[in-house]
């Protein structure tokens, strides 16, 4: 038999070896595994919410995509409490690297707007009600009870159901400019009341000018409550 039938035999042989055995395919790391990983990642490192009812969906995986099995996956998530997050999924040998969308709802009770309310309103208790939220998506500081914002001012519109957040209240202006008021001065071993013209108007809290109506003189007092302003002695006002 020559030489070049033995050759033409043998590869033949090769070429029905490879269409009755195609031999062993590439593992690839299941989607499903990947997703779980990041999923055990997430709850171990979110804060969970005030009544413990936090849910973390993790975002599916391009199917086009295909990573080796990996012996040890190592998931990383920024340290912040946020609605949406990106877990970086990382594999030392053989190397890879995967980013993976979550997003995380953190359900809680929070005090929201009963009916839809304008600016400059003044909360009352029939305002404001408690609802199930999403406490993560408010973007702001949220009230758990009603009796924290009441009596504020609304700086914008809240439609109904909205959580109403301290970002968008006011104090009440309890000191109008022109307006005679009663100024308390005081130490730790008297109290004198006197009346005295407010120059500015404030809210509790704020130091305003305000004008003796008799020497003209002027200086700080903190407003403490409606039409009521006080100094204390040896304090900063």
């Amino acid at each position: 038999m020559s030489l070049r039938l033995l050759s033409c035999l043998a590869f033949g042989l090769i070429l029905a070896g490879i269409g009755a055995n195609p031999g062993r395919a590439v593992d690839y790391e299941p989607a499903d595994a990947i997703k779980a990983a990041v999923t055990s990642a997430a709850e171990a490192r979110i804060t969970v919410s005030r009544d413990g009812k936090t849910e973390i969906e993790v975002g599916d995986i391009d199917s086009r995509l295909h990573f080796a099995v990996c012996p040890s996956l190592d998931v990383s998530i920024p340290n912040v409490d946020a609605p949406a997050l990106t877990a970086k999924v990382s594999c030392a040998q053989p190397p890879w690297t995967l980013y993976v969308p979550v997003h995380v709802r953190a359900w809680g009770q929070a005090v929201v707007a009963a009916a839809n309310l304008a600016p400059g309103a003044r909360l009352t208790a029939s305002d404001m009600t408690l609802a199930r939220v999403d406490v993560f998506a408010t973007n702001g500081a949220y009230f758990t009870d009603p009796a924290q914002a009441e009596g504020k001012i609304l700086r914008a519109n809240i439609r109904a159901g909205a959580p109403i957040l301290a970002s968008l209240l006011d104090l009440p202006v309890l000191v109008r400019r022109g307006q005679s008021v009663l100024l308390s001065l005081s130490d730790a071993s008297m109290n004198i009341k006197t009346n005295v013209v407010a120059m500015e108007d404030g809210r509790e809290g704020d130091s305003i000018l305000i004008e003796n109506p008799d020497s003209k003189k002027t200086m700080r007092a903190t407003v403490s409550d409606a039409g009521t302003v006080v100094i204390h002695f040896g304090a900063t006002n």
